[in-house]
């Protein structure tokens, strides 16, 4: 049984299917920001000791070691929510139940290709107003196969839409 099969075959079932942030990605992410942060903070304090904490470089020492923390403290909230959380169900696409992230079915003009870097692709859905609604973006670390994916949304939005 194929990844779209099975995913079909739960939206019949459930009546939606939902897309977490998969583990396996946010801890690789995970394990590289504390690596990245474990060097900031061993640079940080060498400079410390040596007296060598101001100027420019200082402040960007600084301003990284913040950056890391924040990306690892991002990262472990994501990892143990799994959020966010993309729902693929009758009346529409959502991320995270939040009305400004929801796109009706009726309100999606298209269903681009997966973009980006390899490891960092997307898919965006185009609403059909962009005064009013903004396109949603559905993430690799939310769906490992995106091709079949934007298939599968495919094949369920003009089912949805005739």
């Amino acid at each position: 049984m194929s990844t779209a099969d099975a995913w079909s075959a739960e939206f019949e079932k459930a009546g939606r299917v939902v897309f977490p942030q998969r583990r396996d990605r946010l801890a690789i992410r995970l394990a590289v920001f504390v690596l990245l942060l474990s060097l900031s903070v061993w640079s940080n304090v060498d400079h410390v000791v040596h007296g060598d904490v101001s100027g420019a470089v200082g402040v960007l020492r600084i301003t990284a070691l913040v950056g890391f923390l924040a990306v690892v403290g991002l990262t472990t909230f994501q990892l143990i929510t799994r959020r966010p959380v993309i729902t693929v169900d009758h009346s529409g696409i959502r991320v995270d139940r939040k009305s400004a992230g929801f796109l009706p079915w009726q309100e999606i003009a298209h269903i681009d290709d997966p973009t980006g870097f390899p490891g960092l692709r997307t898919i965006q859905l185009r609403p059909v107003d962009r005064q009013t609604s903004s396109a949603l973006g559905i993430p690799q670390d939310n769906a490992r196969d995106l091709p079949e994916l934007v298939s599968w949304l495919r094949t369920v939005h003009a089912q949805r839409t005739s």
